[in-house]
């Protein structure tokens, strides 16, 4: 009886391991998506919501491209971007081979929002707080500071910068805290170099098993590049910096399957100073204060598919003398949804009206369609194909055009090469309808790579060409490349 009671054991032990053999073999290339490089991501693309200055970099969102090249990692804690897959072979000498987790294989999971545990920085944890740190330092190459001029001035920069970050781990409610700095100086054109830094504070106070409440504060200085087309219309051939106080209160109140999520956000831009040619600017005539109000409705239908509600409302005033006819109201409706089919497209779609209106009567009110969007499809666990798109109305430092009409689109593709390799492609356009002036059309084209060393240093490069497609009479068509390596030390 012992005896066959073993046998069956051992036969049994065998058939399973047959079945397994077979499905870790079909699993055993996954290792994972990269997301968009650090771009403004266009399914966040910039709405009324964002009141940045146009031009300006990613830490103010609502704004065009510019020539800022886009490095290859996503915004991600200041421990260091998320880094890329790992696969199921050991990561070198000494270390422990990776098995095909539950997590790694997860529905909807991408490369960049999978876990590594070979290669993401590992942080300090100290009590209740983890603590991240990041130093990146490289140099590239421009070979078109000056767009509006007709010659091409060419020049290398450095870059360096910092990101540090502490965030909570408790099990309820969160508090984290931010800091980063960005710099560029070029070897020659000094006119050109920027400075950007940013810190902020941001807490949440759980309510229940799925509502919340929540408020942050941030403090940004960054800048308008010199290929924006505002900065071109007024003949400034340098960076512009600007000041930015962003106060944010929001919650989510769930019931059952709906769920409400208002949120307030209070925004000022104030500009700098400068002399140009022994002019003085008057910059800080764009000046102004931005309020934002916002209720999202989402509707479950089942798990991965709901409806979605959207209604936003946003009051500009700007703050010098005789300014006051540049003030706007502007609201906005929106309906569509999130669909998740098998885990291998999601898609969240939002399409609506929008509408501005200006104090001043002389001014054309901006109206039409609104829409932003963005579809991802995971063809194999080695890459991720993201779509996006949105049309919003942004603000203008042109005196005779307040605020302009942009349409953005674009497609990114994401591709781990190797499991410490990860290479990205990006194509996006974006169009810009200035009532007073005309259209104007960009196309940028993006290739880079990330090679991981291991947890605390990566090796980062990337190719950026920007082409003014289209201009009104009286404004050059252009091109620019830049080039750019870099080196990121995360704590």
């Amino acid at each position: 009886m012992r005896r066959t009671n073993a046998t069956m054991t051992t036969k049994t032990a065998i058939r399973h391991l047959a079945l397994t053999l077979p499905a870790m073999a079909l699993l055993a290339p996954a290792a994972g998506f990269a997301q968009a490089p650090n771009q403004t991501p266009l399914n966040t693309a910039p709405t009324t919501q964002q009141i940045a200055p146009p031009g300006g970099v990613p830490a103010l969102p609502g704004q065009p491209a510019a020539t800022q090249i886009q490095t290859m990692e996503s915004i991600a804690p200041a421990g260091g971007v998320t880094q890329t897959t790992q696969g199921i072979y050991p990561g070198g000498p000494g270390q422990t081979p990776q098995a095909i987790t539950a997590q790694t294989t997860a529905r909807s999971v991408t490369v960049q929002s999978r876990q590594r545990p070979d290669y993401d920085p590992a942080g300090v944890r100290i009590g209740g707080f983890r603590y991240d740190a990041a130093l990146d330092l490289g140099m590239g190459w421009d070979d078109n500071l000056q767009p509006a001029n007709a010659g091409k001035d060419s020049d290398a920069f450095f870059v360096q910068g910092v990101n540090l970050s502490a965030a909570s781990t408790w099990t309820r409610h969160a508090l984290g805290i931010t800091a980063s700095q960005q710099t560029r100086q070029y070897v020659q054109y000094n006119d050109q170099n920027w400075l950007d830094y940013s810190a902020g504070i941001n807490g949440r106070y759980d309510i229940g098993r799925a509502s919340s409440i929540g408020a942050s504060y941030r403090r940004v200085h960054s800048h308008l590049a010199t290929d924006n087309f505002d900065l071109q219309g007024e003949g400034i051939q340098r960076p512009i910096p600007y000041d930015s106080d962003i106060f944010t209160l929001n919650g989510v109140a769930a019931f059952n399957r709906l769920a409400i999520r208002p949120s307030a956000t209070f925004s000022t831009i104030r500009y700098e100073e400068e002399t140009i040619n022994g002019q003085r600017t008057n910059n800080s005539n764009n000046d102004y204060d931005s309020l934002l109000g916002e209720v999202e409705t989402e509707y479950s239908l089942v798990p991965g598919r709901s409806l979605l509600g959207l209604v936003r409302v946003q009051d500009i005033n700007y703050t010098s003398e005789g300014q006051g006819g540049r003030d706007s109201f502007t609201w906005e409706v929106q309906g569509g949804f999130n669909y998740d089919l098998t885990g291998l497209w999601q898609a969240r779609l939002l399409v609506g009206y929008r509408q501005r209106n200006y104090e001043d009567p002389s001014r054309k009110n901006l109206e039409g369609l609104a829409f932003e969007g963005q579809l991802v499809w995971l063809p194999s666990q080695l890459t991720t194909v993201t779509l996006a798109a949105s049309r919003t109305i942004e603000e203008s430092i042109r005196q005779s055009s307040v605020s302009y009409t942009r349409t953005a689109g674009g497609v990114t593709v994401d591709h781990e090469l190797l499991r410490n390799v990860i290479l990205t492609g990006e194509i996006r356009a974006e169009h810009r309808d200035y009532p007073d002036v005309g259209n104007v059309t960009d196309g940028i084209g993006l290739i880079g790579a990330r090679y991981l060393i291991n947890r605390n240093l990566s090796l980062i490069a990337d190719y950026q060409h920007t082409e003014r497609l289209s201009a009104p009479s009286g404004f050059r068509e252009y091109g620019i490349n830049q080039v750019q390596v870099r080196l990121r030390i995360a704590l």
